[in-house]
């Protein structure tokens, strides 16, 4: 048998051995936000690449933050925070919500996204959140769309729901992106956690299909 036949036998020895599973489009993890779960298909896409455009200061990233994790442990996922500023303040959160957080903390841009990459590519994680509203613009203009595209590509095969927080629209991998253009106002920091979460009403700016259902 000659070399290229071994390798055809190897490869349909290992495909029926390791099927491929198919997996259907539309699959998303819900947030609990209703302005997000209604507008989309049932909230955050998986395998894919979800972009959260925070526009405006104090805009309620940290919030979002927090219930994306309360859904994650709600649906027995683990999650990772990729901090590319360090101003992650876990103090804020719950102890509960932060047990199965694994939290980044880098010093650059450059560094972040080669975290994330790895976490992309980490059959552990259900859901990854990366911050990068404090980077400097001027720096994530810097960053090839190459480098978002591997992200969406490490993404597709997996059941990972990636977040990615921007102060500007900077992915265009995303399958969905959604604004977060309102301050909170002075008044609602006596309001309770819960309720400011539940007004959160992020704007859609983009939803289509993934490369790979589209196929």
């Amino acid at each position: 048998m000659s070399a290229t036949d071994q390798l055809a036998s190897l490869r349909q020895q290992l495909a029926a051995r390791f099927p491929t599973t198919t997996r259907a489009a539309g699959r998303a993890l819900a947030t609990g936000i209703a302005a997000i779960d209604d507008a989309t298909a049932g909230g955050l896409p998986l395998g894919a690449v979800t972009e959260i455009v925070a526009s405006a200061p104090s805009c309620g990233v940290s919030l979002l933050w927090g219930q994306l994790l309360a859904a994650a442990r709600a649906a027995q996922l683990r999650a990772a925070l990729v901090d590319a500023g360090d101003e992650f303040d876990a103090t804020s959160f719950p102890a509960d919500l932060l047990a199965h957080l694994v939290w980044v903390r880098c010093r650059s841009v450059t560094e972040s996204l080669a975290a994330t990459d790895l976490l992309a590519r980490d059959a552990n994680f259900g859901l990854v959140l990366f911050d990068l509203r404090y980077a400097p613009v001027r720096d994530l203009r810097r960053v090839p769309s190459t480098s978002w595209y591997r992200l969406q590509r490490a993404v597709e095969p997996t059941d990972l729901a990636l977040v990615v927080a921007t102060p500007t629209a900077c992915v265009p991998s995303a399958q969905l992106r959604l604004e977060l253009d309102q301050s909170t106002q002075f008044d609602d920091l006596e309001r309770e956690r819960a309720v400011l979460t539940s007004q959160l009403t992020p704007q859609l700016q983009r939803q289509r299909r993934s490369l790979a259902a589209a196929s």
